[in-house]
């Protein structure tokens, strides 16, 4: 074996192991995106129930908006944000919140 075989045979071997680890990131992605959009679908089936008691908790959100947002908390928060005008993290924490209170989180 020469010294430029050894080289390769390491370039080759790093190369895989980066495809190893890629495919295991992805089947880990994979999975959470799963239980996520288990997760969502669940509360887009309950969310029409709780439009009323997101409409009390945010008074500044249209019943068309909060039913639109599917219970989604990143759309959610979002709207939280614009119409309170408060920060990202602010709006995360109460809609996760209302989530959790109903069940829904």
């Amino acid at each position: 074996m020469n010294k430029f075989s050894t080289q390769n045979n390491g370039e080759h071997s790093g190369k895989a192991n980066g495809a190893a680890l890629a495919e295991k990131k992805e089947a880990s992605t994979t999975h959470a995106d799963v239980k996520e959009s288990q997760v969502t679908a669940a509360t887009e089936k309950k969310w029409p129930q709780q439009v009323k008691a997101a409409k009390s908790q945010w008074g500044k959100l249209s019943e068309a908006e909060i039913l639109k947002s599917d219970g989604n908390p990143k759309q959610l928060s979002s709207l939280v944000q614009q119409r309170y005008n408060i920060s990202q993290d602010v709006a995360e924490k109460q809609v996760n919140s209302f989530l959790d209170k109903c069940n829904l989180a």
